[in-house]
């Protein structure tokens, strides 16, 4: 929020409490919403009007709530100092001027109260502060913004930013921004490799992951153009023994609505070494599985469909899909430093990937599982590189235009938000900022982003060497800058000291109505968040009830009632918000027991849920492993000789027996939560 703003709205917050109501308000049946610097403001129990002078009247408590200044009230003059850095208004009660810097200023909206709210016309902001308000009459929207500071270059807006993202978030990648084919801005910021002491820079290699399906498309593409292939063929006329095959179309692989399970979910997956897994064996993995859904009839990403492409596209071109990317797209486009991670081609210089928010830590054996991604993912590049790839999807370099339009088209409409998928691409219409056509790039130690904001012919390309970096709000702040908006720097991030009581007041369940519950647990003077599915993280105070993860970027925050009892918590990941309730339930205490290994075997079998899920448990070595459907084989510990627990995770099984002493079922416990069962 702008600094500026902080001063005069705490300041009429006191004035005009001390104000009688003069004008009677007659546009109260009006939801007017109120924008500063482009976050709404939130007027829980009043709202903004506008008088009978059609003056817009906020209640100015509740934007002031957020913001601060230094104000002192002197009783005898009935004056009120407002300070804030170097601003500093004087206001005498019952007068409508204030003195801002020596300088009189006056205002021509009297504030009133109403309703015993105190509400002020948002002009004498404007002329106070130099702050920009703008009415929007469609939506009934106040736009309070700082003004965009001239003084600097778009390119120096985006390096003050992007550095102090490199500073206080961790951003540690390559930024690439043109406009109309120009590049505007190009830098890398943080380390390629940390440990060498390797700067990131625009030509450095990064994984692209996801963003690999939009290349895997265009071969595809460039295929139906030659009338190699029809985008209504069924899959097994090039994969014979596919289950279902002839239902699923090659649109429906491009469209991610063949309903093919995502291969990467599939229990086979967890068995394999990722050394041992090519594509070969993902196809045989795939092919058995019958669809989730009837093809066509619903959209769902996975990853399972470019895998076939990729095979597609190398059964009609008589060549590998890295051969064939390479000679009809990356040489045609001298795209020199994109390639495919490869056993036949070593790339150099590839940016090391790494996991962390503020702690970094490089993955293991991550080249060898991004190999296993092939068409779905298996591509490194860099920012130069990306914008060729940009620029040639806007000429007939590598397809005709008709064929680009095809690409573009809306084919899968999205219920959640406008737009909906390509052929290959998102499609997403904003009235923001237009139509936008962008892919995700996210893989092991890496997130990528290329968007392109069709109505200004910006592009945006964004190559990180972080795991599930939060890109959101470097998207949102870079936009900003490119169309002259103010924007906000983030700020460092700093952690605290909380003794061991002081973090046992937060433990316990915190219940959403989603079933996404929390379960905060104190081990070892250290706090920890485990949210569903999920392993439990340590997180790290930033204030008394402020606190923050290092493996991820994402913030939980405690609510207090008036006595200070801890009534819920809120956790935030980028745009992701969930608001909870904390209950009585406790976790319960977690200790090894000892107790005789061979009891273990009577509990080995497969235990199925009414609704489908099967819960496995075997032994190996004098140890017991449990695994659900779809999710990890994972080890268990004895709290009992009926009662076990995951490390990772705030869960216990408690085996059941009958009169006979025979296991018939067990009880899974998570979050507060049980779920019975039965033996098969």
């Amino acid at each position: 929020m702008s600094k500026k703003i902080i001063t005069i709205l705490t300041a009429l917050a006191i004035i005009m409490s001390l104000m009688s109501f003069q004008a009677v308000a007659n546009s109260q049946d009006i939801d007017i919403v109120v924008k500063i610097d482009g976050e709404v403001v939130n007027f829980p129990d009043a709202k903004p009007f506008i008088n009978e002078d059609s003056r817009t009247l906020c209640p100015i408590r509740f934007i002031a709530e957020n913001l601060g200044a230094d104000v002192e009230w002197n009783g005898g003059a009935k004056t009120v100092l407002i300070t804030k850095e170097s601003t500093e208004i004087l206001l005498t009660i019952g007068d409508n001027t204030a003195i801002v810097n020596g300088t009189e200023k006056t205002f021509d909206t009297v504030p009133q109260i109403f309703e015993n709210r105190t509400y002020v016309p948002l002009r004498f902001i404007s002329e106070t502060f130099n702050m920009d308000v703008d009415w929007d009459g469609e939506t009934k929207t106040v736009l309070i913004s700082t003004p965009f500071d001239d003084s600097l270059t778009l390119p120096e807006h985006f390096d003050k930013y992007l550095s102090e993202m490199e500073k206080n978030r961790g951003l540690s990648g390559a930024i690439l921004i043109a406009k109309d084919d120009e590049i505007l801005f190009s830098k890398g910021y943080g380390y390629a490799n940390i440990e060498k002491k390797i700067k990131n820079a625009p030509n450095t290699k990064f994984a692209i992951g996801e963003l690999t399906k939009t290349f895997t498309a265009m071969a595809i593409m460039q295929l139906y153009e030659k009338e190699l292939l029809d985008l209504d063929d069924a899959i097994s006329k090039y994969i014979p023994d596919m289950v279902y095959g002839d239902e699923i179309t090659i649109k429906h692989l491009i469209t991610h609505t063949s309903g093919i399970a995502n291969y990467t979910d599939m229990i086979g997956m967890i068995q394999i070494e990722p050394e041992d897994l090519d594509k070969e064996t993902v196809i045989d993995l795939i092919k058995n599985y019958p669809p989730i859904f009837e093809p066509g009839t619903n959209w769902q990403y996975n990853n399972s469909g470019y895998i076939l492409l990729g095979d597609i596209v190398e059964k009609i071109s008589g060549l590998t899909l890295e051969e064939y990317l390479e000679e009809n797209i990356f040489k045609p486009l001298k795209m020199n430093n994109t390639g495919v991670y490869s056993d036949k081609k070593e790339a150099s210089d590839l940016a090391i990937g790494y996991t962390g928010f503020l702690d970094f830590k490089p993955i293991e054996n991550n080249e060898t599982i991004i190999k296993t991604t092939y068409g779905s993912g298996y591509m490194y590049s860099t920012v130069e590189d990306l914008f060729k790839w940009d620029m040639a999807l806007k000429t007939e370099k590598l397809v005709k235009s008709e064929t680009l339009d095809m690409i573009f088209d809306v084919y899968v409409k999205d219920d959640f938000f406008p737009g909906g998928f390509g052929l290959g691409w998102f499609i997403f219409k904003s009235e923001d900022f237009g139509d936008l056509i962008y892919h995700p790039g996210m893989i092991n130690g890496f997130t990528c982003y290329m968007s392109r904001y069709v109505d200004e012919n910006y592009t945006v390309i964004a190559a990180i060497n972080k795991d599930n970096y939060n890109y959101d709000a470097v998207a949102e702040a870079l936009f900003r800058i490119l169309n002259k908006k103010h924007y906000q720097l983030p700020s460092k991030i700093t952690e605290i000291k909380l003794d061991s009581e002081a973090l046992k007041k937060y433990t316990g369940l915190y219940e959403h109505i989603s079933g996404a519950n929390i379960a905060i647990i104190e081990i070892d003077n250290k706090l920890y968040a485990q949210l569903p599915g999920q392993e439990k993280a340590e997180i790290f105070p930033m204030s008394e009830t402020e606190f923050f993860y290092k493996v991820i970027e994402a913030y939980i925050t405690f609510i207090k009632d008036d006595s200070g009892k801890i009534t819920g918590l809120q956790f935030k990941q980028g745009n992701i918000v969930i608001d909870t309730v904390k209950t009585d339930i406790r976790s319960k205490e977690k200790k090894i027991a000892e107790v005789d290994p061979e009891i273990y075997k009577e509990y080995a079998g497969e235990y199925e849920f009414e609704s489908g899920p099967v819960l496995t448990i075997s032994t190996e070595d004098n140890r017991i492993f449990a695994q659900m459907t779809d999710h990890l084989y994972l080890e268990i510990f004895p709290m009992s000789e009926t009662e076990f627990f995951y490390e990772e995770y705030d869960s216990v099984i408690e085996f059941v027996k009958d009169e006979d002493g025979s296991v018939v079922g067990l009880i899974f416990e998570e979050f507060g939560e049980e779920y019975v069962f039965d033996k098969k």
